[in-house]
């Protein structure tokens, strides 16, 4: 498991640590570094990938796209130098890039990894997940791909394959975290138990997946107490959110999920049981770094703390906001901050930042 994650000179920070568990929340107002801060994995994933984790860094490819170096720098830097670290357990994983304003490939200067290292961090094994906020909506059919579904154990970055891995290991494959086995389904295997969860994001709705290997796609198909819907006529909530039931069903311990918005067209009571999923997933040892704008979600993860579904150490939030700073010198700038509010034994906050999920409260006042 990634312990600490620490970044210099990388798009809106000078430099920026943090410490990480099972279970990292990373909420905030748009723009404040929440994906900058993802982005720092996601690059060294993707590096590592196209086979360059020691030669470079790739900024553009698969799961992120930069554009060139002048993207990526510090806009303040006092130095033309991009660092990214990893901790886990006791060592430390580290990468230092030589500045290339024009190019989308900045070359490593320095880094001290070993096959050992990187074959032991979650983020380089082939169990690493991630889906995108940018997910696709309802199909009639989707794409197959035997490769990312057996090989690369996938559901696809904007969950595209989800379909193709029920229908392939859907009815085989058992749920192995006994912690997201949900107490009202007596089959642990991948299929059931994804209907189960996705009951309770929508009552009474079940789905069912069929190759159609003859044309290469995979059709869902929908029931909601007992009558059968397209997917075209249930809405983009289920295909938004289905995915990410699979991510988190699928995984063991020590895998490594991260997942942006995971509340894209969810009711309030869905997102709060999604959280509490997460937290489930979390508690039996599935590292999941959250990016999310619900209060919804965040109270999931509350309630899992309260009820002692998950232990509150193994949850870090992390508030991203920005401040303004004057100086008689330099006159003003903004300088992009970090703050994490704890969790306690019976869910409420240790402190509630000013911006922290508090608009509900702010809207209040002005009404009342």
């Amino acid at each position: 498991m990634i312990n600490e994650l620490k970044i210099k000179n990388f798009k809106c920070f000078e430099k920026l640590n943090i410490e990480l568990s099972n279970l990292n929340v990373f909420a905030g107002i748009n723009s404040m570094g929440k994906s900058s801060t993802i982005q720092s994995l996601l690059l060294l994933r993707q590096s590592f990938e196209m086979g360059a984790l020691d030669k470079g860094l790739h900024l553009n490819g698969n799961l992120v796209q930069i554009g060139n170096g002048s993207d990526l720098l510090y806009r303040n830097s006092n130095d033309e130098e991009i660092g990214i670290s990893l901790t886990v357990g006791d060592k430390s994983l580290e990468w230092t890039y030589n500045y290339n304003k024009d190019s989308d490939f900045q070359r490593l200067k320095s880094s001290n990894f070993s096959s050992e290292r990187i074959e032991n961090t979650n983020l380089f094994k082939s169990t690493f997940s991630y889906v995108s906020a940018e997910r696709i909506g309802p199909q009639r059919f989707y794409k197959t791909s035997y490769y990312d579904i057996f090989e690369l154990n996938q559901v696809g970055i904007r969950g595209e394959l989800f379909a193709d891995y029920l229908a392939e290991r859907g009815k085989k494959d058992k749920v192995e975290n006994s912690a997201v086995i949900h107490s009202k389904q007596t089959s642990d295997l991948l299929i059931n138990q994804t209907q189960q969860w996705l009951s309770e994001i929508s009552p009474g709705i079940r789905i069912d997946a069929t190759k159609h290997s003859n044309e290469g796609i995979v059709g869902i198909e929908y029931k909601v107490f007992n009558s059968d819907f397209s997917p075209m006529n249930v809405g983009f909530g289920l295909s938004y959110v289905i995915p990410i039931i699979v991510c988190l069903l699928k995984a063991k311990e020590d895998d490594l999920i991260i997942i942006e918005n995971p509340e894209a067209h969810l009711h309030p009571r869905g997102q709060r049981r999604m959280g509490e999923l997460i937290a489930k997933a979390a508690s039996g040892g599935v590292q999941i770094i959250l990016e999310t704008h619900s209060d919804h979600i965040l109270n999931g993860i509350r309630l899992a703390v309260k009820n002692k579904e998950i232990r509150k150490d193994k949850v870090k939030l992390n508030y991203f906001y920005q401040e303004i700073i004057k100086d008689a010198k330099m006159g003003e700038s903004v300088i992009h901050r970090k703050c994490s509010p704890v969790i306690t034994d019976d869910g409420r906050l240790s402190d509630w930042p000013d911006g922290f999920f508090d608009e509900w409260d702010k809207a209040l006042d002005e009404l009342f």
